[in-house]
């Protein structure tokens, strides 16, 4: 078969056009850090790639749920701390209030003035707020707990409930797993624990009560109620420690994963800056080269009209 200059020039433009899409696409790995710029630079790893950043993205909202978990929780435990150190302080009056010899009226009256101060100080930590919300509302967010804990006011829909957070996300034949973060008044205050007559709002009343009325017999039976309601407040105090532990682990498991997650990612999307540099000062070589074999084998006025 006869080659032409016809076939000559066809074949140097094809090759030529070849060099030219190579350049561009090293070009662009050289401009973006990426090896996948386009859907058709390599399917099976786009896809890849696609499944990775779908992953990364719901572990990055898992994330921030575990995160807004933990703030709560910790917000929660200080409030809580607090909460024992004011009860600590009604604990030591009650007993100093037994403790003193021919205590007269006006002594007693005077713990009284004293602790009653300390119950409100405990009423406004169980009112305490995270946002727009009660840190100690329970599903009841909206309703300040210190209008059903103080008196007998009527205890709202869902505020002896805890809200959870799920942390591991369900699956078919799984519920996933969920921590609750947070802890209710209701638990606090009006429920009452092993080893006491009352729950711990009753047993605020009553100290307070027996005190302006001088009855000192009654008041032995508010202290061993008022030890039995601490030690479930310390208890709930230690059981929150616990979960704030273990929401800790889950989010440094987390945190790690996603980690791996972006480590994979990148290894299948980014680009060898040193390989692609070496890549495109080779493309440019071929490139000139062809030019300038093509300037030797066709018609100077076509090879006139070519870039240099």
């Amino acid at each position: 078969m006869r080659i032409t200059p016809w076939m000559e020039q066809q074949q140097f433009l094809y090759n030529l056009e070849n060099i030219n899409t190579a350049m561009q696409q090293t070009q662009e790995q050289l401009s973006t850090g990426k090896t996948l710029n386009l859907p058709q630079d390599d399917p099976v790893a786009v896809s890849q790639d696609m499944e990775l950043a779908s992953e990364t993205s719901e572990m990055g909202a898992g994330l921030s749920t575990v995160s807004s978990g933990l703030s709560w929780m910790n917000a929660t435990e200080t409030a809580l701390q607090g909460m024992i150190s004011q009860l600590q302080q009604i604990q030591s009056n009650v007993v100093a209030a037994l403790n003193t010899t021919n205590q007269s009226q006006g002594g007693l009256a005077g713990y009284a003035a004293t602790i009653s101060q300390l119950v409100q100080g405990v009423y406004q930590i169980a009112d305490q707020k995270l946002g727009d919300r009660y840190l100690f509302g329970g599903q009841a967010w909206d309703v300040a707990p210190s209008s059903y804990t103080q008196g007998s006011g009527a205890v709202p829909s869902g505020a002896d409930q805890d809200v959870s957070y799920q942390i591991v996300p369900g699956t078919v034949g799984s519920s996933g797993v969920s921590i609750d973060v947070t802890v209710t008044a209701y638990s606090i205050f009006k429920s009452t624990p092993s080893g006491a007559a009352n729950d711990l709002q009753q047993t605020l009343d009553n100290i307070v009560s027996d005190l302006q009325n001088g009855d000192v017999t009654s008041l032995q039976g508010d202290l061993n109620d008022l030890n039995a309601n601490l030690a479930n407040v310390v208890n709930i105090n230690a059981d929150l420690g616990g979960r704030i532990q273990r929401m800790t682990s889950a989010q440094n498991l987390m945190q790690q994963y996603q980690t791996n997650l972006t480590n994979l990612k990148g290894g299948i999307e980014g680009a060898d800056m040193a390989q692609v540099m070496t890549q495109f000062s080779t493309d440019q070589v071929i490139y000139e080269a062809a030019l300038q074999m093509g300037a030797q084998i066709l018609l100077p006025s076509l090879v006139n009209y070519l870039p240099s």
